[in-house]
C-alpha cells in the first residue's frame, strides 16, 4: 500500500469520525461571561423575561420594542451593584443604567429562580 492510499484511507476515517461526533454532540450554545455585570444581564435574558404593567406602558409610550429590550437594554447596561439588592430572597433586585447617544434610561429588574421581571424603566 502506497503512502497516498494510506493518506486517503486516513482522511476518510477522520471525516467519518467527525460526522459521528457532530451528530452526537450537535451545535452548542456557548458564551463566556466572566464579569459580574455581564453574568447578571445574561441570566436575566436567559430566563423567561416578563414586563410589569408600568414597564409595558413605558415601552408603548416611548415606542420601544422587545428587540430594543433584548439587544440594547440587557446587553449594554451597567448595573449599580451598590444600590442593588443582590442577596435578596427569593428574587434579587438590580438597578441598571443604559446610556446611549440619544437615550438615557434607568431600569429596575428582578431575577428569580425561574423567571426575571422588568419592574420599571424611567428616562433620566
Amino acid at each position: 500500500m502506497t503512502f497516498t492510499q494510506r493518506l486517503i484511507k486516513y482522511l476518510m476515517g477522520v471525516s467519518i469520525g467527525l460526522v459521528f461526533v457532530a451528530m452526537a454532540f450537535g451545535p452548542r450554545a456557548f458564551s463566556c461571561n466572566y464579569f459580574p455585570n455581564a453574568r447578571v444581564l445574561e441570566e436575566a435574558t436567559a430566563k423567561n423575561l416578563k414586563l410589569s404593567n408600568e414597564a409595558a406602558t413605558f415601552f408603548e409610550n416611548e415606542k420601544l420594542d422587545s428587540n430594543f429590550l433584548q439587544k440594547k437594554l440587557f446587553k449594554k447596561s451597567k448595573i449599580d451593584f451598590d444600590k442593588s439588592n443582590k442577596d435578596g430572597v427569593p428574587c434579587r433586585t438590580y438597578i441598571a443604567d443604559y446610556k446611549d447617544d440619544a437615550k438615557d434610561y434607568q431600569m429596575i429588574f428582578e431575577v428569580c429562580r425561574e423567571t426575571s421581571k422588568l419592574i420599571s424603566i424611567t428616562k433620566k
